[in-house]
């Protein structure tokens, strides 16, 4: 069985995002996105029953997944882009996964303590950058570069190279 991957949402306004973009658009208003989204990225190794055996991790553990303030869907990083149903934004993803990763590490424990069947669980943070339709993917795509990877002190705001690893996906099917 391969990796099954989920993205968790919050109901209300995400307040990181919202002050990513309020940064963004006082600290780079040339180059900052039209619309800017934050997910947790929790990614299961290996489950036993697949999807399956992930709704079951997802009912069972509310910290994963709290069915009150949260919403969550399984992704496919695989399968080619779909026509979304917004079709004049052009989203570039990018995963921020801590290179020492604690939370994964403890609940890849708590899960194989509590013996749930996958081999682990990897949790990541995914930023969605909108852009509307007028840009070039390569253009949009270096934007997000610049405004995510903190090379010095007043350059990029998402993530730091030294600690995390940054990843610019496949466009996922959200």
């Amino acid at each position: 069985m391969g990796n099954i991957s989920i993205i968790v949402r919050l109901k209300s306004p995400d307040p990181a995002a919202m002050t990513a973009m309020s940064t963004f658009r006082r600290i780079y208003p040339e180059t900052c996105p039209d619309s800017l989204e934050r997910y947790d990225y929790w990614c299961f190794l290996n489950p036993c029953l697949g999807r399956e055996t992930v709704s079951g991790i997802v009912s069972r553990y509310h910290d994963i997944v709290n069915p009150n303030k949260q919403t969550w869907s399984f992704i496919d990083e695989f399968s080619k882009p779909v026509d979304r149903s917004d079709d004049r934004m052009v989203w570039i993803d990018v995963r921020v996964t801590d290179r020492v990763d604690s939370v994964s590490e403890n609940w890849t424990a708590i899960l194989r303590r509590n013996r749930c069947e996958v081999e682990g669980v990897l949790c990541s943070v995914l930023w969605r950058f909108g852009f509307a339709s007028g840009i070039s993917f390569d253009n949009a795509r270096n934007r997000v570069l610049d405004l995510t990877v903190s090379t010095r002190r007043d350059h990029g705001l998402l993530a730091n190279p030294v600690s995390q690893k940054i990843d610019l996906p496949a466009p996922l099917l959200i």
